[in-house]
């Protein structure tokens, strides 16, 4: 099976990135991501050597060229099984979106933790630990035009941070470019909403194994689209947050129309009963609000 390795990293997306790797549509595939920089990395043998080359945020692994992708598409990820390593970390460096520090500290201070994974467990600390939830915390493709660094999130994916990007799940997102050039990295082993330490959940690297298919992009798909096994939903990325949540709704209501049988009007007033809606991270440029509703509500 092929494999996009950390051998090359990129820490921005965009068209002019090398290409690492070529899949064809269907075709199963595995992606081993990096670990990004943090505490992990004073105590490990090559920590100057690795600091050095990790020079930015959520690496991803290579450039994955997806066979006979053009611009009018819809590339649809799949996401298979995820294998974890067995170190993770979160931190606070004092200061974020969720915490702001304004002219001095937080009054949190700045902190980390590094945790054991292992048996499907976090090792909190000696006496607590927490079953994993992993996920794929950056998933994109590359903008027509724009280059953007790979802590940013938008209409073309990329940071999410959304919890529901895991197994089972399928991501839809347009084709800008041709071959997709699709991005993946940012493993967390868990995540809170609001990603409130900034660095996590906690920050992990790993295996995950996905598949990739193409189709004509439905008219009104302008913001990523997830699908899993109970709901269907909509992914923003903007700022400020309540631009992300406005955004997240309007392709909902608008996917509902399109495919579903509801009248914008319809779609609109059914999901003032029954629409799910939150914030997954606050500390990112762009802040991520999921919009989504339960198939048993179609």
């Amino acid at each position: 099976m092929k494999r996009a390795t950390p051998d090359t990293l990129y820490f921005e997306t965009g068209r002019d990135n090398p290409v690492t790797l070529s899949v064809e549509p269907g075709e199963e595939f595995e992606v081993k991501t990096q670990l990004n920089r943090g505490p992990w990395l004073e105590s490990h043998p090559l920590g100057p050597e690795l600091t050095e080359r990790l020079r930015g945020g959520n690496p991803s692994s290579g450039c994955i060229r997806i066979h006979g992708a053009e611009p009018g598409m819809m590339l649809s990820v799949h996401i298979g099984e995820i294998r974890l390593d067995p170190v993770g970390f979160t931190r606070f460096r004092g200061t974020n979106g969720a915490m702001p520090g304004w002219f001095n500290a937080s009054g949190v201070g700045s902190h980390s933790r590094i945790v054991r994974i292992e048996n499907e467990f976090i090792q909190w600390d000696e006496h607590r630990r927490l079953p994993v939830r992993p996920m794929v915390g950056f998933i994109g493709v590359a903008p027509e035009y724009e280059r953007y660094a790979n802590v940013w999130g938008g209409a073309w994916g990329g940071n999410f941070d959304v919890q529901e990007l895991t197994t089972g799940a399928v991501v839809y997102l347009r084709v800008q470019v041709p071959g997709a050039l699709l991005h993946v990295g940012d493993l967390h082993a868990i995540q809170g909403d609001g990603e409130i330490c900034g660095a996590g959940g906690i920050e992990a690297s790993g295996i995950v194994r996905l598949r990739c298919e193409l189709r004509p992009a439905p008219r009104n798909l302008s913001w990523p689209r997830f699908e899993d096994a109970t709901h269907l939903g909509v992914i923003a990325m903007a700022r400020p947050c309540e631009d992300a949540f406005r955004h997240a709704l309007e392709g909902l209501i608008l996917w509902l129309e399109e495919e579903h049988g509801y009248s914008r009007a319809e779609a609109y007033l059914w999901l003032g009963q029954v629409l799910e809606a939150r914030c997954t991270q606050f500390v990112n440029p762009t802040f991520t609000y999921v919009c989504k509703i339960a198939k048993k509500h179609l």
